[in-house]
């Protein structure tokens, strides 16, 4: 355990990044999904499910039956499930959900005003400029020109033929919250084969909507994207990749997370202590996310945020200008800790240009 005013990082904060990198493609396979149902026969307001043999098939409504083989279906490692009580509304549901914690949301019967009410729920706790909130994401079939990375527009319309039955295109985004939830960081969803349908209606490809094709008898997914259909210095396009935004959820969890159970409260805020955080999470847990989550080409580092640091010397009253570099980065903030970060995520390959030379 790290003692109050320590200087030099104790050794734990490494150990404990580097098991995080090097658990991240394991980790990565154990997304947890929430349903949003209604049902008839349940008598509680939280069920937990990690395989379909934990349902009691006959305490719950067969079509919800369905929904949950869905979401398990692609190796989401957890099911969480939020049954709606009797008068309540959306709004209540989701204020519920705001103390829980997992990865991908899926409300299959909802109609559209309640999916609009998601869609701006799940907007707002991720947040729209800035830094990254609560790190959920939903799938939505009703949802138009979101332009979110946290919102996944399905495309396809009409009957979803899959082994467990006909379904709506709203009913069908469980099994896409599934199956990225349950997808490793190392590949995207791209061109991934939906092994459990076998028939899908044909749509044009768009930007900013997740569709589906016919390869044959095969169904697959043609780009694995969410909404996001402009973008800005913060927001690039490659954040329209939906494992992208999944490996920036993934770094933004474990830091937050390893901040608040290693460091927040045990050691003074200084220079070394800030520059021993930034060295930890550049030097270990960056270099071992390289190549499958942060590119392993680009020089990927967290420092100690320079402009930041002027703003809190200038609000001090004193003029930064006539201060060096390192005078800025040792200035005292309090209890704040001002970091940035510059980094490159990883893709898989998906669109080809060859040329060939005779």
């Amino acid at each position: 355990m790290a003692i109050v005013g320590q200087i030099n990082a104790s050794p734990s904060i490494s150990i404990a990044f580097k098991t995080l990198a090097t658990t991240a493609i394991q980790r990565s396979e154990r997304g947890t999904v929430c349903l949003i149902l209604q049902d008839t026969k349940a008598t509680e307001k939280w069920y937990t499910f990690k395989t379909i043999a934990d349902v009691e098939t006959e305490k719950w409504d067969k079509d919800n039956i369905k929904y949950i083989n869905l979401a398990m279906h692609y190796g989401a490692f957890k099911i969480l499930i939020r049954v709606i009580q009797s008068g309540e509304d959306t709004s209540k549901v989701l204020k519920d959900l705001e103390m829980r914690k997992f990865n991908w949301l899926a409300y299959p019967k909802a109609l559209e005003t309640e999916d609009q009410t998601v869609v701006n729920w799940v907007k707002q706790q991720f947040g729209n400029t800035g830094p990254i909130g609560k790190t959920i994401k939903y799938v939505s079939s009703y949802a138009n020109k979101t332009d979110h990375v946290a919102i996944v527009e399905l495309a396809n319309g009409g009957t979803y033929k899959s082994i467990y039955g006909d379904f709506t295109a709203q009913e069908y985004t469980a099994a896409i919250a599934g199956l990225i939830a349950g997808m490793p960081l190392n590949r995207s969803a791209d061109n991934h084969i939906m092994n459990d349908l076998k028939e899908v209606e044909d749509y044009e490809p768009k930007i900013g909507k997740f569709s589906l094709y016919m390869d044959e008898d095969t169904v697959r997914v043609n780009y694995g994207v969410n909404s996001k259909t402009t973008f800005d210095s913060t927001w690039k396009k490659e954040t329209r990749k939906i494992k992208v935004v999944e490996g920036m959820c993934f770094i933004v969890d474990d830091i937050r997370d390893t901040f608040k159970k290693y460091w927040l409260g045990k050691y003074i805020n200084d220079y070394d202590n800030k520059m021993n955080f930034c060295s930890n999470v550049t030097k270990v847990y960056f270099k071992e996310m390289s190549p499958n989550v942060l590119n392993g080409d680009y020089d990927n580092k967290v420092e100690i945020d320079i402009e930041a640091q002027k703003r809190t010397v200038i609000a001090d009253g004193l003029d930064s200008d006539t201060m060096t570099d390192l005078e800025i980065l040792q200035y005292p903030t309090g209890d704040d800790v001002y970091l940035t970060g510059d980094v490159r995520f990883a893709d898989t390959m998906a669109s080809l240009s060859l040329t060939m030379t005779m």
